[in-house]
């Protein structure tokens, strides 16, 4: 049971001290778990929770009030309560006992008055009491609001405890029915004594007279005895008896009217007592009752209560723990049991979905493969198309390399002829250098001869006269030398009209090579850029290849990858089957133990009510997690569709791929096509070029041969020229006689050596224009062989790139060859695993469709035992929160019984106390009323005595 702070503090707002010696206190520590909410200035504070254990001791002291700081009023308390919790200190109650007001024995009035005149009317105390019975009543419902409302239901159910604590706690005899049975004597004897009092002081006051009348009657007679003069005194003191005449029946009167109360009050002093007797008896045999009644509660229950209540708190603690730690294990259980459920509900949706999809994506994949296997045989034929095209190119492309290689090899050959002419006709031309500068040297000695010669002529011409008679003998000598020197001149002629073609079949050819040249360079241009444009054509075609040949190795990895994923599927699917199976016996396991787990949760709802908290939260996650799970499925409902989607763009992309690639395919067709007649043009220049390469070759090695000889003719005449000149020469010793005729013979010859001279100075001329024309050539020979190595490199290049593109051609052949029959057992496996594939899927459909009925099945029985459940559960709160109630309700009524106990024992003992005090009172009442008695017996027989004296005072005198 929980109580707030404000509860507490009403109940600690109800209790009021008792005023006995030795008071009872009851300290109250707190108990179970107990919020106190306590009030300041009608505000609650914050809740504080703590572990409470009521241990209920009786102390006594002598200060009952030592305990707590403040008592009294509710407002203090109250106050008191806000301060220790603001300083997080749990206050320990002291609360006296309660006090009722019947039995309260404060004194009334100031303790200055007499005890005599003690107590309080009957109107008093009966407000008192209302006021009293009003405030018990409000506490009384106070306590009671504090449990749940359906106490009420129940207690009409049960045994009704508040009546008959009830009729406990006003069973005793109290002030409500009569003044006369519990405290009859205090206003009768009061009453009683005030007319007792009255009658003595005025029996005093009549004494008083009587014994003044007396006195002043014994002094008269004194003086009549001393005096005997009667006449003075009598008329004074005579007077006197007849006003006590006069007021006796006065007397008589009142002392009637007094002894008729007095008989009337203790008759009604009788009667009370009677009363009072009975209300003793009656007290007494209540008294015997209650302590029966506390007799049979046993009082062993009493002392060891707080043992007992911390057993029963301990148990009950122990139990708690239990049931949380149980609660919180079920709760980690169903958490699990949960996600396992959630799990296996989304494997089964998807599972589900993938069938869905496998059933109604099962027409379009079966023409997705027709599809796909119709594009294979179209791919495959052109593909047989383009390898039969590839093969011809490659024959075409072996036999061009062949020819390549053979004119290679050729003009290599050739090359290194033209080098090894080029390197003779450079070592001919140094060689002609080098004849020159001698014929310069010739020249020159020539030069100095004929000038020596034209010295020694002079010299000689002294000489000739003696030599003109020998002349005469050399006449002979000089006709054979002029026969000589005619076939000389004939023969230089010759060799000049020879030189002369000479010059002009080299001119022709050379202006012919140049020709040729020019042309060569314009055909090696065109031919260069005809090569650059096949290169660049060629390197796109590579590209494109390499393109073609890594997307056709994509193709096949994406085929594998794909044949590896639907392998992977279909192991997948199996295990999904298996999985199925497996949740299918494992949700019999969970089903089980769910109604294993909803048994302990409807027992251990009967001992908690905080359960229904926790199962509204599950409920709102439960709840949640349905909406979060339709979320999952509904995006990945959008997933596959947008990965259907995908992959119908993907089918598109491979389509368009295919066409553009079908296209590539035929432009580079035509490339080769349009490729092969340039390539041909140009082997026929090629040809070209190296015939009219052959035929230069032989001119200059006609043209070397023709100078050899004329080299060779040169050295002869010289050597000839040089025994003439001795012939000459020992012919001019011998025949001076001749002298004028060689004279004249010498300024002809003269005349002719100038002619030659300037003919030899015209040929030095043509020489060094030769030679000029040389170093051209030369420098035309060093560019032509600069071109030369530029188109070995190109050609080189090229080689190599035909090398590369051949080993290409060879390898894209294998790989084709390759790939044909990859794919041609593809094909073969995809068919095989197509039928196997389609078996399976229809046994799977048929097993999925009995699996999904067998499921939906299981889930209608699922829903309607968890309908029932929930039905039953629902019915079952309830139940099990009246059964709680009761148990609270009960607990309450054992509290509140134990409460009523000790207030009952507190009860007994203060009536106890009180009767001792009433027997007190009542005897010393008794005492006081016999002692009246006694007195007023005395005073009536003093009064009779003194009536009787009167009388015979009286009778005396009358006589």
């Amino acid at each position: 049971m929980r109580l707030s702070r404000r509860e507490a503090a009403q109940v600690a707002g109800t209790l009021r001290p008792l005023p006995t010696p030795t008071a009872s206190v009851v300290t109250w520590t707190p108990v179970t778990d107990c919020r106190l909410r306590a009030l300041n200035a009608g505000k609650y504070r914050e809740e504080r929770s703590w572990a409470e254990i009521v241990s209920i001791h009786i102390v006594t002291q002598t200060d009952p009030y030592a305990a707590s700081p403040a008592h009294g009023s509710r407002e203090a308390i109250t106050a008191w309560c806000s301060c220790m919790y603001s300083r997080n200190v749990v206050p320990s109650f002291r609360i006296p006992s309660i006090i009722m007001p019947e039995k309260d024995t404060t004194p009334s009035t100031p303790p200055g008055l007499n005890k005599i005149e003690t107590g309080k009317t009957c109107e008093e105390v009966k407000a008192i009491r209302k006021n009293v019975k009003g405030f018990v009543q409000t506490e009384y419902g106070w306590m009671l609001l504090s449990t749940t409302p359906k106490i009420k239901n129940l207690d009409t159910k049960t045994t009704n405890t508040e009546e008959v604590s009830k009729g406990i706690f006003f069973g005793y005899p109290s002030r409500r029915h009569s003044c006369s049975q519990v405290n009859i004597p205090a206003p009768c004897v009061t009453k009683t004594i005030s007319h007792i009092e009255e009658v003595e002081s005025k029996i005093q006051n009549y004494l008083k007279q009587f014994e003044t009348s007396l006195e002043e009657w014994e002094r008269i007679a004194s003086r009549k005895d001393l005096k005997e003069d009667l006449t003075i005194v009598t008329p004074v003191k005579v007077c006197k008896p007849k006003d006590k005449d006069i007021t006796c029946p006065e007397l008589k009167e009142k002392m009637k009217t007094l002894l008729s109360e007095i008989i009337k009050l203790i008759q009604s002093l009788e009667t009370d007592r009677a009363l009072a007797e009975l209300a003793l008896k009656q007290q007494k045999s209540r008294r015997k009752r209650i302590s029966m009644r506390i007799d049979s509660w046993s009082i062993w229950k009493i002392q060891e209560l707080p043992l007992a209540v911390q057993k029963e708190h301990e148990a009950y603690m122990k139990d708690t723990i239990e049931l949380r730690w149980h609660l919180r294990d079920k709760g980690h259980q169903l958490e699990n049991l949960t996600k396992r459920k959630n799990r296996f509900e989304e494997a089964n949706t998807k599972i589900e979905e993938d069938i869905k999809l496998m059933s109604e994506g099962s027409f379009l994949l079966k023409t997705k493969q027709k599809q796909e296997h119709e594009a294979l045989k179209e791919k495959y034929i052109k593909k047989d198309e383009v390898l039969e095209q590839l093969h011809k190119l490659n024959v075409e492309l072996q036999e061009s390399k062949k020819e390549y290689e053979h004119y290679k090899l050729e003009l290599e050959k050739k090359k290194v002829t033209m080098e090894k002419s080029i390197a003779d006709e450079q070592l001919h031309i140094e060689t002609f250098k080098k004849e020159m500068e001698q014929l310069s040297d010739l020249y020159t000695h020539y030069t100095t001869s004929i000038h020596d010669v034209s010295v020694e002529m002079k010299t000689s011409e002294e000489m000739l006269n003696e030599i003109l008679k020998e002349s005469l003998s050399v006449t002979s000598i000089a006709s054979d030398l002029k026969k000589k020197l005619d076939n000389l001149k004939k023969t230089y002629e010759q060799l000049f009209r020879k030189q002369r073609k000479f010059e002009r079949q080299y001119l022709d050819k050379f202006n012919d090579f140049y020709a040729t040249k020019r042309t060569l360079d314009s055909e090696l241009s065109n031919v260069i850029k005809d090569y650059t444009g096949i290169s660049g054509a060629y390197n796109r075609v590579v590209d494109e290849n390499k393109k073609i040949s890594i997307d056709m190795s994509k193709m096949v990895e994406k085929i594998n990858k794909s044949i590896e994923k639907k392998m992977e599927y279909e192991n997948e699917i199996q295990s999904l089957l298996r999985m199925k199976k497996k949740n299918s016996a494992y949700l019999k396991e969970l089903y089980e133990e769910c109604y294993h787990v909803g048994s302990i949760f409807a027992i251990t709802k009967k001992k908690t009510q905080e359960m229904e908290d926790i199962m509204a939260e599950v409920k709102r996650k439960f709840k949640g997690r349905e909406d979060f799970l339709k979320k999952l499925t509904r995006n990945e409902v959008a997933a596959g569709v947008a990965i259907q989607k995908r992959l119908l763009s993907i089918e598109e992309n491979q389509f368009t791929e295919r066409k553009k690639f079908v296209h590539k395919k035929i432009l580079f067709s035509i490339a080769l096509e349009e490729i092969e007649s340039p390539l041909m043009e140009i082997e026929e220049d090629a040809v070209k070029i190296r015939v009219i390469h052959g035929e230069h070759y032989d001119m200059l090695n006609d043209i070397i041969d023709r100078k050899k000889k004329v080299r060779v003719k040169v050295e002869k005449t010289r050597k000839k020229l040089h025994k003439k000149e001795k012939i000459s020469r020992v012919a001019l010793s011998e025949t001076v006689d001749k002298r004028s005729t060689v004279f004249k013979q010498y300024e002809g010859t003269k005349t002719k050596t100038v002619h030659y001279n300037e003919k030899i100075i015209q040929m030095t001329k043509e020489l060094r224009e030769i030679e000029e024309q040389n170093a051209k050539f030369d420098r035309e020979l060093e560019l032509l062989r600069k071109q030369f190595y530029d188109v070995r490199l190109e050609k080189e290049c090229i080689q190599t790139v035909y090398d590369h593109l051949a080993e290409e051609r060879s390898k894209c052949y294998d790989r084709l060859y390759r790939e044909g029959q990859m794919f041609r057992k593809f094909v073969d496996m995809r068919q095989r695993t197509l039928a196997s594939l389609c078996k399976k899927q229809d046994d799977l459909l048929k097993e999925n469709y009995r699996l999904a009925q067998e499921y939906q099945k299981t889930q209608t029985i699922y829903i309607e035992e968890k309908d029932a459940f929930f039905n039953l559960f629902t019915r079952q709160l309830p139940l099990y929160e009246s059964v709680s109630d009761k148990k609270q309700f009960c607990q309450l009524q054992r509290n509140l019984q134990k409460e009523w106990q000790k207030y009952f024992k507190l009860m007994v003992l203060y009536s106890q106390m009180r009767l001792a005090h009433l027997q007190k009172e009542s005897l010393e009442s008794i005492q006081k009323i016999l002692a009246v008695q006694d007195e007023s017996s005395n005073l009536m027989q003093h009064i009779l005595d003194f009536f009787q004296s009167l009388k015979g005072d009286q009778c005396d005198e009358d006589a």
